[in-house]
């Protein structure tokens, strides 16, 4: 591993300690297990009337199995659908989800 990529690893620990929030998370038909997570409710598909959209960073190491669309993510008791999961090189990963209807 890189030094950046060391260095941004400790910097994306640090802000989910100080940030983040305990989230419900189920892969297909598994247990849920907690993981945390920090929430961010202002993305580009918010815009969309059809839906409610957000994006969930978490870290990778968190993950037995990696994410992958068709998770769901339960948030304050709402349930919401992955769409989209993008890592980063540093162990971070964007999950983008939609409310589960």
């Amino acid at each position: 591993m890189s030094a950046w990529s060391q260095q941004s690893g400790l910097a994306n620990a640090a802000i989910l300690a100080a940030f983040g929030q305990p989230v419900s998370y189920q892969q297909g038909a598994a247990d849920p297990f907690t993981v945390i997570g920090i929430l961010d409710r202002r993305t580009d598909e918010q815009r969309q009337a059809d839906a409610v959209y957000a994006r969930l960073f978490v870290a990778l190491s968190a993950f037995q199995v990696p994410p992958e669309q068709g998770d769901e993510i339960t948030i304050d008791g709402t349930v919401h659908t992955v769409f989209d999961v993008l890592n980063d090189s540093a162990g971070g990963c964007w999950l983008s989800m939609r409310e589960k209807v």
